[in-house]
């Protein structure tokens, strides 16, 4: 075994452990993340030629993400629209279940951790003030030093794995309520142009409008 790792004492393999399952964790959220598919603000202004696309070819060749949703729209078209709301709620809440999986424990990882630390320091100082007491010998500055260097060694290695997998954990959370919200703009506009009501031609209009005002 490393002597770092032998420093840390018996706290050093649960700080194993959990170094181990956050770094897992993160890479399986990122291999999730990296798969969505942005939505850009020329496809939320576009929103009814989407869906024209979508019912044409794309949405039927395994959709995934928010194409997804449109082929649900699409597909409910027969129902009325407050069918297909539910059926679209009902989807967006099992999206964000998708996306928000193991973030939880992300940030569970990231409290325990520096716990783990933080009670391998107190061990280790209660260890270093019994040996202490023990000596009959002066207590030299460099005795005290290497006793606190070794206690304190399981709360920085608790920091470490901590701050990455809290930073970790909130940016996914940010992540999938962004992209959720996105989503959902999206197909609120999709549905409306189901309905007949064409979001970009009334955005287009109320533009015109401005610049008429703004020249008058």
């Amino acid at each position: 075994m490393p002597a770092w790792f032998i420093s840390m004492g018996p706290l050093g393999w649960p700080l194993a452990l959990c170094s181990l399952l956050a770094l897992a964790l993160v890479f399986e959220r990122l291999s999730v993340f990296l798969q969505l598919q942005p939505i850009s603000q020329k496809t939320l202004t576009d929103s009814a030629a989407v869906c024209l696309t979508c019912t044409q070819q794309p949405c039927h060749k395994r959709p995934k993400g928010w194409r997804y949703g449109l082929a649900l729209l699409e597909r409910h078209a027969s129902l009325a629209a407050a069918q297909r709301e539910e059926v679209l709620g009902c989807w967006l809440q099992e999206e964000r279940c998708r996306l928000n999986r193991h973030l939880r424990v992300l940030q569970m990882v990231g409290v325990l951790a520096p716990m783990l630390g933080l009670l391998g320091t107190v061990l280790g100082m209660v260890t270093m003030f019994a040996g202490i007491a023990e000596q009959n010998s002066p207590v030299t500055p460099a005795l005290l030093a290497d006793g606190l260097w070794q206690a304190l060694y399981t709360t920085v290695w608790g920091l470490v794995i901590a701050i990455p997998a809290l930073a970790a954990g909130q940016g996914f959370s940010f992540w999938a309520e962004r992209y959720l919200e996105r989503v959902q703009i999206l197909l609120n506009r999709c549905h409306l142009a189901f309905n007949g009501l064409d979001l970009g031609l009334l955005d287009s209009a109320s533009e015109q409008a401005s610049l008429q005002w703004e020249a008058a």
